[in-house]
């Protein structure tokens, strides 16, 4: 007999496990999510409108998952198949993105919806944050075999399954936090909205041939116009060839892992000719460009993820958040974005740099900043530097100070005022570049033992000529200290309060507006969906659905794959299933793309066309 305390030591456990779900759930729904991530990065989310969905959407999810799955079982990287459970994804309806998030908490990732593209820094670092980003869309009916658009089949099939390996999770994230660091130029952003228009309006399935050859025509204007690829595009290019298209093994002998081929049918079988070139993984892919909108003609073989690791830190090692220095601050000057240097002292600048000069030996002379500044300190801004205060760009003399080997930042109070630098007196700072800051030194700020700033009043700057760069009836003047330039990236230091992330782009996914007869299909579609719940379907309600679909809608495969699939497991009406087979049999001599679409669909379902 069971003791009192044992009854309710089991109750307790059980309330307990419910209570832990419901916390689960509530941490994992859209709206704990979004105010989860970063403040700058939610203007991109969007809500997941489940109910949006057509039913034709759901048929759409379930062949292309069923003929990949098929498929994939014998050439995806093993991690792929058990990571679909281990992520939310089923075979029969498009994921919830609500159902996705309960699964990805237990391996400490999240996942966003998002319309389409967004900007390429702004995709980085919301890997850098272990957030998946998920397009909201799915592709059309017509575009059942390849999208250039991003959309779910794509994001949550391809992308989500394979993070459940440790080691690939790990180089995902990594890829995203440098990627987010790199410096990108204007052309970039002008190619990725150019990318972004072609890719819905090859998408919309009303597109006129005219529109896509225009929206073609811009992006290859865009592309001829890149010359000089930035550092953000060729680790684009690293993150494509591995991320979205990789193979793992050896080139001759390989397993499929990046998103891109794992969530395209017609690319899983493509990866496959010998005449796709296969290449050994190195940092030499981010020289090899790649078309968005048609297969690729050559694919990189990794070793293994941790191959995928060495090749980054590769990379890495050559890019300007690693390398610092003049060189890397000019690449931000000609980026013409808000960029941030980190100076020795540990002084973050950010803002659009118009002016990063030189002295005589190479090292940091005097930086110019236009529009809104501010300087910062791990990753958080000085108190009273940020952009409203220094609104209107920033300029300061940095390096060592003549006479002095001992780096500016690390002088005491004694060494400042050793070196006539005496607070609330008239001093003067003169560089061994030739810069000399005189006026009167007001205050002066450090973080960890070291000298950031100093703020000067009545302040004159002369540059090596002699020229007056600074004068006193321009107010305050705040003297960014440091020796040399550590690390220079992209984007601002603090985001959450200098946001330099442009606004979520103005072209959206075109809204496809569906026809009576388009609605009356996906009535068909959602009948056929309970047919095949319920457990007592007879074959005089078969035989009606597919007179009903014959006179109103003779040319749809898709459908009439659903519908065999349901004859054909419940074991009903052979005579139908001849009808069915014949049909689809007249459909596939319609081209080439119509008769694999087909076949491919009876292949899974272990049939075959009948002969007519």
């Amino acid at each position: 007999m069971l003791r009192k305390s044992s009854i309710f030591s089991g109750k307790s456990a059980f309330i307990n496990r419910l209570f832990t779900k419901f916390e689960r759930n509530m941490r994992s729904s859209q709206d704990a999510v979004i105010a989860s991530i970063p403040s700058y990065l939610r203007q991109f989310v969007v809500r997941q409108h489940y109910d949006e969905y057509t039913p034709q959407d759901h048929a759409v999810w379930r062949y292309v998952m069923r003929r990949n799955l098929d498929f994939l079982a014998k050439v995806a990287h093993p991690a792929y198949i058990t990571g679909l459970q281990k992520t939310g994804i089923n075979l029969e309806k498009i994921p919830h993105i609500d159902e996705m998030n309960e699964k990805l908490s237990k391996i400490g990732w999240k996942a966003v919806v998002v319309d389409g593209f967004v900007p390429p820094a702004a995709f980085m670092e919301f890997q850098a944050h272990k957030i998946l980003v998920i397009s909201a869309e799915i592709r059309n009916y017509k575009n059942i075999l390849y999208t250039p658009a991003p959309d779910i089949i794509h994001e949550a099939a391809g992308h989500a399954p394979i993070i459940a390996d440790e080691m690939y999770a790990s180089y995902l994230q990594k890829i995203g936090e440098y990627g987010s660091k790199s410096v990108f130029s204007k052309l970039d952003y002008e190619i990725y909205e150019a990318i972004r228009q072609l890719s819905i309006i090859k998408e919309y399935p009303d597109a006129t041939p005219d529109e896509i050859k225009d929206a073609e025509d811009l992006l290859e204007m865009k592309i001829a116009e890149n010359t000089e690829p930035s550092e953000s595009a060729l680790l684009a290019r690293l993150h494509w060839w591995t991320v979205e298209y990789g193979l793992i093994g050896k080139v001759d002998d390989f397993k499929i892992y990046g998103a891109g081929i794992l969530s395209s049918v017609g690319e899983s079988k493509e990866c496959l000719n010998p005449k796709v070139k296969k290449i050994a993984l190195s940092t030499d892919c981010c020289y090899v460009n790649y078309d968005i909108t048609q297969m690729q003609p050559q694919l990189f073989v990794a070793e293994s993820f941790e191959h995928l690791h060495q090749v980054l830190e590769e990379f890495a090692d050559t890019m300007c958040f690693r390398k610092g220095g003049v060189e890397s601050a000019l690449k931000v000057v000609k980026s013409a974005n808000v960029g941030t240097l980190v100076f020795s002292s540990g002084l973050q600048v950010s803002g659009v740099f118009t002016q990063v000069i030189a002295d005589a030996d190479g090292n940091p002379a005097f930086i110019k900043t236009n529009g809104s500044t501010a300087l910062a300190f791990n990753d958080t801004n000085l108190e009273g530097h940020g952009i409203d205060y220094h609104k209107d760009g920033f300029s300061s003399p940095v390096g060592l100070v003549h006479g002095s080997d001992k780096p500016l930042e690390a002088w005491t109070d004694g060494d400042l005022d050793a070196q006539g630098v005496i607070i609330g007196s008239n001093s003067t700072l003169k560089f061994t570049s030739g810069y000399t800051i005189s006026g009167t030194p007001e205050s002066v700020t450090r973080m960890n033992g070291k000298i950031l700033t100093i703020a000067w009043s009545a302040c004159t700057i002369t540059d090596p000529d002699g020229q007056i760069v600074y004068q006193p009836d321009w107010g305050m003047f705040d003297q960014a200290v440091g020796t040399t330039i550590t690390s220079v990236y992209s984007g601002s230091a603090d985001k959450e309060n200098f946001n330099v992330y442009p606004p979520k782009s103005e072209k959206k996914a075109i809204k496809v507006h569906y026809s009576d007869q388009q609605k009356h299909l996906f009535q068909l579609y959602e009948k056929l969906a309970e047919m095949r719940k319920a457990s007592n379907v007879t074959t005089k309600e078969v035989h009606e659905f597919y007179a009903t679909l014959s006179e109103a809608h003779p040319t749809n495969w898709l459908i009439r794959l659903e519908l065999l699939d349901l004859i054909k497991t419940n074991n009903i009406s052979l005579e139908l299933e001849d009808v069915i087979l014949s049909d689809l049999s007249r459909m596939s001599t319609e081209s080439e793309e119509m008769k694999d679409l087909i076949e491919a669909g009876l292949h899974f379902m272990k049939m075959e066309l009948t002969k007519v």
